[in-house]
């Protein structure tokens, strides 16, 4: 499938609105359903990278839900402007029309800003899972408490 230019240079300018330092936050606070993630497709030969979109694909949430939602609010905003209906029936319906794309679009930014941010990215996620495998194996045997709450 063909990209055009203009789709080109509109992904651009929206990765640059993704809130980089939400993104080791995010996979830390997710971090229990990522390493059941990872470890679930333990033997497909994928890469940390491969693995991290596929997450976020799958589980479909924003880096930061405070900003998607500033976002949203503002294209809701944008698009309602040239509509004279009654407002509550406008945002409804663009909630029906418009959320399900809104939302997907925002999780392939994500990915390609994985790619952008992958080099600083990769090794804090990395470290990040093999703590928690290191807590949950010492909770297990028990000698010791979830290192988690750092």
């Amino acid at each position: 499938m063909a990209v055009d230019e203009a789709t080109k240079k509109q992904d651009e300018l929206e990765l640059y609105q993704i809130d980089e330092k939400a993104i080791v936050p995010f996979f830390k606070e997710h971090l229990d359903d990522l390493k059941k993630f990872v470890e679930s497709h333990k033997g497909e030969n994928l890469s940390l990278l491969e693995l991290l979109k596929q997450f976020i694909r799958t589980y479909r949430l924003p880096f930061n839900m405070r900003r998607y939602m500033e976002v949203q609010r503002t294209f809701i905003q944008q698009t309602l402007r040239s509509q004279l209906e009654n407002r509550q029936a406008a945002v409804s319906n663009w909630i029906q029309e418009h959320a399900g794309r809104h939302r997907d679009r925002m999780i392939q930014l994500q990915c390609l800003y994985l790619e952008r941010v992958k080099g600083s990215l990769l090794p804090q996620v990395q470290e990040l899972l093999e703590r928690r495998i290191e807590s949950l194996k010492a909770k297990e045997s028990g000698h010791g408490e979830d290192s988690n709450k750092t």
